[in-house]
Formats: structure tokens, sequence, C-alpha cells
């Protein structure tokens, strides 16, 4: 069974939604945009306890109860073979299902407000037609969809003192006990009333007992006693038992104390419960910031188990913390944003098993830039660092206001550029004119810049070209491949001037010889070297002298570089 697609209509913010899913998803976005709503949209469809209370008026968009709230949920149910899931929810629906459409089902809630109750009645529906629904069966607030579905919701203050209380006869079944353990349970009743026995003959009890008899016979005389007792005595044992930390090769015992620890114990608690009490059920976790409280290196261990414990199978999660998507794959990733007209982006995130290696690297770049207005994809470290250092110094806050610069190398572009598109981020992207040597050849060169930005655009690759080297020295062929570089940039000013119509600036050789062209006599200043050398020295160790470059670089070197032409992507990264 998989989430394929959920509309939201009239609820809350949302005026009018429709965005894809699958069994992992993540919801982003600017506080009081919306995801804490659209997790409340799911749990209106799937969640009897929320339901049950109905609509208020302040559930409708802009509170107009004059059209209905409309949730409708669809699920591609074409693994019926494989999937469990699919079999229970399929043998539920039964009378609901035609032939016809065999491959989807779909969900609905609907909520007419009725103004005189000052409620909006939620009503069900279900079948495999999306517009010839079935109503549900009903008894009270239970729908048949209850029999399927538990929805488990974690807020981002979950209590771990009232989870544990709540649940702690669910957790200790006594009706399970084993003979030993009802042997043990006698034994510790029998040391229990010893214990009442032993208090009560306490004089400081005696006298207290005595005081307070006497004080309540005067306010009213019931011919009664007061006595003091262990509360393990009346309510029973298990009533005193609390979880505590207890380390290794160490005797002592540790209250749950830190926010942290007392969160982690509190997913615990929720996934036994799980394993015990809805083993039959499709279990949906709704999980809201889990980030607060946590540690970084528990945000990381977090991750790892929502992206890869089974459990988690369905999922929904709002953050707002890359560590939290450290170990993302295969998640459907939802974008909130617009605070006049609430929008919705999405992008299925899964990596290329031929990056399967890189994956973390992968995840921590591009989670960090998810959260981001404008992103500019670069090539390396040497760009990083020049570009860092202009923007701090034209616009130190150029990342409070939603830019970030992000470093791919050429064969993750493509990735992050889908990715980021999907999102409805703004993608920027600067990247060298280069030439790669066709393997097995000695005069073949790939357009590998040119080719690189027009994949990105979804154009046609261009050919490969054939080099007339004159000389096989190794400095001849390098710059007579130059020559051809600045050619190649010059006859295919169309296709240049195509990509930065999409925001895609291409050098006209590369970072060096761009940043040589607007400072290359400050650039010959600051290395102490002729002018004539200054791209070869930048080129010899490339982030090592970039790194002593951007130290000496004033703020008029800076403002060179950022209203040059070589660099328009810095303003397009500024919002300009």
């Amino acid at each position: 069974m998989i989430f394929k697609n959920l509309e939201i209509k009239n609820f809350r913010n949302f005026e009018n939604i429709e965005v894809p899913l699958d069994n992992k998803n993540v919801i982003f976005g600017m506080n009081d945009i919306g995801k804490t709503n659209f997790l409340y949209a799911m749990r209106f469809l799937l969640d009897r306890d929320i339901r049950k209370n109905g609509f208020v008026k302040t559930d409708y968009h802009k509170n107009n109860t004059d059209n209905d709230i409309s949730i409708l949920l669809e699920l591609d149910i074409s693994d019926f073979d494989e999937s469990e899931d699919t079999k229970s929810l399929v043998s539920e629906a039964a009378g609901v299902r035609s032939s016809r459409n065999a491959e989807k089902f779909y969900i609905k809630i609907v909520g007419e407000y009725n103004k005189k109750e000052l409620i909006g009645e939620p009503i069900l529906l279900w079948g495999d037609d999306k517009e010839n629904l079935y109503q549900m069966d009903s008894r009270g607030y239970a729908f048949s969809i209850d029999n399927i579905f538990k929805v488990i919701y974690i807020n981002p203050l979950v209590d771990l003192e009232k989870l544990f209380l709540k649940n702690k006869r669910l957790l200790m079944d006594e009706s399970s006990s084993s003979d030993d353990d009802k042997k043990i349970i006698e034994e510790i009743n029998e040391l229990t009333d010893n214990v009442n026995k032993k208090i009560g003959e306490m004089k400081i009890i005696d006298n207290l007992q005595t005081e307070i008899t006497t004080e309540y016979n005067d306010l009213r005389n019931e011919n009664i006693e007061i006595q003091m007792k262990s509360e393990m005595a009346i309510k029973g044992f298990f009533s005193d038992i609390v979880p505590y930390i207890k380390k290794k090769d160490d005797e002592n015992y540790y209250p749950t104390s830190g926010d942290g620890r007392r969160k982690i114990l509190s997913y615990s608690i929720l996934n036994l419960l799980v394993k015990k009490l809805y083993e039959d059920k499709i279990v949906v976790y709704l999980i809201e910031e889990p980030e607060n409280s946590l540690h970084r290196s528990m945000q990381l261990a977090l991750s790892h188990q929502i992206f890869s414990n089974k459990a988690y199978e369905y999922c929904f999660i709002s953050t707002h913390s890359s560590d939290i998507l450290y170990e993302l794959d295969n998640a459907m990733l939802l974008r909130i944003y617009s605070t006049d007209k609430v929008e919705c982006s999405t992008h299925l995130y899964k990596i290329n098993e031929s990056f399967t290696k890189d994956k973390k690297k992968l995840n921590r770049e591009f989670c960090n830039a998810l959260f981001s207005e404008r992103v500019l994809l670069i090539e390396g470290p040497s760009e990083k660092v020049l570009f860092e250092k202009v923007m701090n110094e034209i616009n130190k806050e150029y990342e409070l206001d939603g830019g970030y610069i992000l470093q791919v190398n050429g064969t993750y572009f493509k990735t992050y550029f889908e990715a980021f598109k999907g999102l409805n981020i703004d993608i920027i992207v600067k990247t060298d004119n280069d030439l790669k040597i066709k393997k097995g050849s000695t005069d073949e060169y790939e357009l590998l810049g040119i080719n690189r930005c027009l994949k990105l655009i979804g154009d046609k690759q261009q050919p490969n070209i054939k080099m007339n080297f004159t000389s096989n020295v190794k400095k001849t062929k390098l710059r007579e491949l130059k020559v051809k570089r600045k050619a190649l940039y010059t006859e295919k000013k169309s296709l240049v001037d195509k990509f930065e119509q999409n925001k895609i600036f291409l050098s006209e050789l590369d970072l060096e010889n761009d940043l040589f062209n607007v400072i290359g006599d400050r650039l010959s200043e600051i290395l102490v070297i002729d002018r004539k050398k200054v791209v070869e020295k930048l080129q010899s160790s490339k982030l090592y002298m970039m790194v002593d470059v951007v130290e000496d670089l004033d703020n008029g070197d800076c403002k060179k570089i950022y209203n040059s032409k070589y660099f328009k992507c810095l303003k397009r990264l500024n919002d300009e």
C-alpha cells in the first residue's frame, strides 16, 4: 500500500491544495505556514480521537463555513499480492470496491457546517471511484476506517510521565503473568502488608492519624478514623513503578532527567505500545518537530530510526532540522511556503544506487540548503571560499535573507538541481566551461561544461569535438584547449544566453580566469607574482591559493567581483 496523493479544501490555512505523497513524508517550511495544519488534516481523516470532536468554525478556511471542508487521500493498492496492509484494507472495504479500478482506493472526510449546532459533523466516504464514493459505516464516532488504521501522533513536547502513566497497565499486562510471576506477586503483597503494619507502629504516624481523625470528627462526627497506608498497598505495587536509567557497570540508578533522554525514552515506549497493541492495524506515525530538546547526536540517532526502521513504514514528519534528515532516503519532501497564499511543492528524494556510498555527504549538504529560498550551486571549495567572502562583505545577512551557497561536484549537479526545482526553491548555478577527453582517445573531447548546463534545462546534448593539436607538448595542448574553450563560448552564445535566462551561469573558461578578468592587477599584488602567471598560480593549488587570496581581499575588491558580469550569480543569490 502506498500513500499516493492528498487533496485539502477549505481546511484552516489551506484553501485548495493537492500534493503527491509517499509512505515517508517530510514536511518543512517557515514557522506558522501550515505544517501542523497539514498533519491535522491527516489526523481528522484517520484518527478517531481528533475526529470525534468535529470541525469547529476556525477549522474552515478564513472561517468560511458556506463551503464544506474536504480532505481526500488516494492510496495505491496495486501491491495486493505482496502487502498484508493492502489485504487488510481491501478486506474491510470489500463492499465498496468494483473491478473497474483495482489499483486505486480513496478515503475522504467532509465537514458540512451546522450553523444551529455550531459544528461541522464529519462524514467519511471511501471507494475506488473518486467521483462516486460510498458513505462509510459508523458507530457513534467510530468509522470502519478505524478498524484498519491507528494514528500515533507525537507532538514536540511529548510528556514522558503522562505517557508512561497512561499506558503503564497496557505495558505491564498482569493477565499475561506467568506462574512464577504470580508467586512473586503474592510474596510482594505479603511484604507490602508487613510494610504497612510497620508504618502503623511508628509513633509519628500514630500521632498524625489520631490528630487528623480528631479534626475530622470535630467537623463531622461519622464515627470513622483516618489510617495512613502506603500507596503500594492500595493501588498495587505497579503504581509505584517508574523508569530509571542504569548505566552498565554502575550499581546506581539515575532518574530519567534531561529533555533529550526523556524524549528518546518516550519514542521507545510508543514503539513498544505499537508492537504490543496494534500489530493488527496499519500504524501511521505523525511526528511534529522531533528535534525539540534533542542534542545533535540524538537527532542523528532518531533520523536513523525514522528512515531505516520498519516500524516507521508510514510516516509524516515536520521538521526544521537538517540533522533529522541526515539518513533521508526514499522519502517525499513537501515544502509549504508563501504567507499570503499557501502553496506546496513536493519532490520524491531517492538516492541513486551509484551514489549510495556518498549518501551521508549528499544528505548533509542537501538538507542544510533545504530550508532556504535561493540556492547557488557551485562546483568546489575554491568557489565556496571566494563567494562566501564576497557575500559577507556585500550582505552579511544573505543566509538570513534566504540565500545559501551549496558546494557540489559535477556528478551531483543534476541530483540537487532536480530536487530544489521540484520544491520550487530558486536555483542558481555557476559552473566552468570544461572540456573532457573521451576515454581511450587522444584528440576527441566532450563539451562537459556546456552539456552539463544543457542537461539541467533538459536540452539535447552537444556532440564531441576533434582537436587538431599542433604539437604533443603538454603546455601547447593546454594552451590550444584554452583557445578552443573561449571560441566555443563565443560560438555557443545563444546557448549561453539561454542558460542565463534559466539562472545558469557558465564561465568563459573557469573561476580563476573569471576572477583574473575582474581583479587581475590586485591578484598579482596579493600573490606577489607577474600578472601573466596569476591564473597558473591560482590553479596550481586551488583551495590553498584561494584561501590566501581571500584573506587579502578588501571591501572594494569584493564590490568589483559582485558587480562584474562574470559573477552575475552572486546578484541572483542576493535576489537582485
